[in-house]
């Protein structure tokens, strides 16, 4: 009976000692993995560069037509503080500014460029490939669109730029992404000129987001 007893603490013993290796290796796994630092982590930079399309308003009314471009845009984020916050919640606050530039490809206008800052807030899950943001900016913009008659909707070369959009992030790999993103657009040159009736345009934009 004690022979018995030996054996089963002594085959208890080595299994132990058989699975520490084992569960070191583990534990090291695991630290190993908190210590990989997130590319939404504070201070990170995010560069997107993209293409978009966008359709404005079609009132059937020669002073305001519809006009819809094509444009490129190029972005650089920088993230405020690391994410935080209760379940789906959990996020960032990124500030991102932009320049992008492109043509009218329907409408009596040519060219249009122009810049944006925008506050996006980051929907960040650990682990997860899609992270979705929500986003608001406002900038300034440039058309020729001024130049045309009898269009009023843009009656200045300058004009304020304000937007509102929503996207989402696929991760390829832990520092690249393509997203794709839906934003509405308002330009005006807010009652600085005499012709203002203003141009609202909805669009998307499909590009890819490197992080640093």
């Amino acid at each position: 009976m004690a022979s018995s007893r030996v054996s089963i603490v002594t085959s208890f013993l080595l299994l132990a000692l058989c699975g520490l290796p084992g569960a070191r290796a583990q534990a090291g796994d695991i630290e190993e993995m908190q210590t990989v630092s997130s590319p939404f982590e504070r201070g990170g930079l995010e560069l997107q560069l993209a293409a978009g399309f966008f359709v404005s308003e079609n009132y059937h009314d020669p002073l305001r037509p519809q006009m819809n471009d094509v444009d490129a845009s190029v972005r650089l984020g920088w993230m405020l503080y690391s994410p935080a916050g209760p379940s789906i919640l959990r996020g960032n606050v990124e500030v991102v500014a932009e320049l992008f530039g492109g043509g009218f490809v329907r409408g009596p206008a040519d060219l249009l460029g122009g810049t944006t800052i925008f506050i996006r807030y980051n929907y960040v899950q650990p682990a997860a490939r899609f992270v979705p943001y929500i986003q608001v900016g406002g900038g300034g913009a440039y058309s020729d669109a001024s130049q045309k008659q009898p269009q009023r909707a843009l009656g200045s070369a300058v004009s304020f730029n304000l937007q509102v959009g929503l996207g989402v992030r696929f991760f390829c790999s832990d520092k690249s992404a393509v997203f794709l993103e839906f934003d509405y657009r308002h330009l005006s040159n807010a009652g600085l000129a005499e012709r203002n009736l203003g141009l609202n345009s909805g669009g998307s934009w499909l590009g890819a987001s490197l992080f640093f």
